[in-house]
This record gives C-alpha cells, structure tokens and sequence, in this order.
C-alpha cells in the first residue's frame, strides 16, 4: 500500500468536483441549534499507525438531530483543515456512517491550551508501524459546548467521496498543549488537505448542544 503524500496532493486523483472538503467557514449563514447525543460512547478498540496520522477504530452511536449514526474511526489532523475565525492547530475527525452507508464526520477544531489527558494516553499508547489494541473512550472530546458549523463536502483523503455530511465545531473546551503537539509533529509531517473551493455551497452556523 502507498503511503499518501500530502507534498503531492495537487495530484490525488478526484473524480468528483465540485463539492470537496475542506472549506472556508466564515461565510456561513446562521441557523438553528445543532442536537448532539452520544447514545453509545465512542470506544476505540484499535490503535493504527496509518503512516500519516493515528488512526482509532471502534464503535459507538451518536444521534445528530435525530439522525442516527454509528461511530467508525477517528483520527488527527496537524494543522487544521477547516478555516474560521479562531485559531486552531489541529483538528480531531470523528468518522460515523449510518445504516445505508452514508457518511458524516464530526470535526473538532483543536486550539493550543492545556494539555488534554485523552490525547496523552493516544499518544502514550502508539506505537509506530503496528497496530495496537487499545481501549479507550474518546466521548470526552466531544466539547460540552461550541458554534456548529454545517456543509455538504467529501472525505479529505483520497478517494475524496462527495455526500459527506460535515458538522465542524469551533470550540475551546478540548485544547492540545504545545509539548502534546510537539510529541505529535514528531511522529507525522503536515497532514492537512488544502482548502478546496466551496463553489456557492450552503453553509450553515450555530450553537450545538452535546450530551454524553
């Protein structure tokens, strides 16, 4: 398997278009609360060297708004794909599919702060080029508050598949500090996809409720 190069990304191959992500958020329109509820916690069962980032597989359900939606996989990216107005130097993607295989991510954009002990023990526990088992709640970095921001994009990583429901959320309850970012860099280069164009997309914004 080919490492993805992210030097070269200009050349990812993209049959889709005209709906890609990651986007500019700025211009979004304001809208209604967004309703998260973690119904079953997101438990991360694997730990995976993918060679560009930690991967986390597991389980777990949440409900969006009363869609439901099953927890796959997270994973980090250093620096952030999404753009608002606040500064972020990373970015936690939380990959969910529901019953038909539609995809949703929800993204947490990561500012510097205090070291956050869930991403200590992530950290702790790789071990590079293998996959470890692991067990590990990620439900606490899920903030318990933040601005929503709602778009239709695709995956970031080839094969770059439109359909994706995006909920990014802007927040500073779940902060990463400099030596944890440090630890990071260590291991893995950038891992961001350039911006794409947002070609006249609806983009929504508001407030989010999260339970746990």
């Amino acid at each position: 398997m080919s490492i993805l190069n992210y030097a070269e990304q200009d050349s990812w191959s993209n049959g889709f278009g005209s709906q890609q992500s990651p986007i500019d958020l700025r211009q979004a329109e304001p809208t209604s609360v967004t309703n998260f509820v973690v119904t079953d916690p997101w438990i991360a069962d694997r730990e995976i060297d993918d060679q560009v980032t930690i991967q986390l597989a597991g389980h777990g359900t949440t409900r969006i708004n009363e869609m439901t939606w099953h927890f796959v996989q997270a994973h980090i990216h250093v620096p952030a794909e999404h753009i608002t107005t606040e500064e972020t130097v990373a970015e936690l993607h939380f990959v969910h599919q529901s019953v038909i295989g539609a995809l949703c991510v929800v993204a947490v954009l990561v500012p510097i702060g205090k070291a956050n002990p869930i991403i200590d023990g992530i950290l702790d526990h790789f071990q590079p080029h293998a996959t470890e088992s692991i067990d590990c709640d990620l439900t606490g970095l899920l903030p318990n508050r933040g601005t929503v921001f709602q778009y239709l994009g695709s995956l970031t990583t080839p094969p770059l598949t439109e359909g994706v429901t995006w909920y990014v959320i802007e927040q500073t309850d779940i902060t990463i500090s400099s030596e944890q970012l440090k630890r990071y860099k260590q291991l893995f280069g950038p891992n961001n996809r350039q911006v794409q164009a947002a070609n006249q997309r609806p983009v929504l914004r508001g407030s989010g409720t999260f339970t746990k």
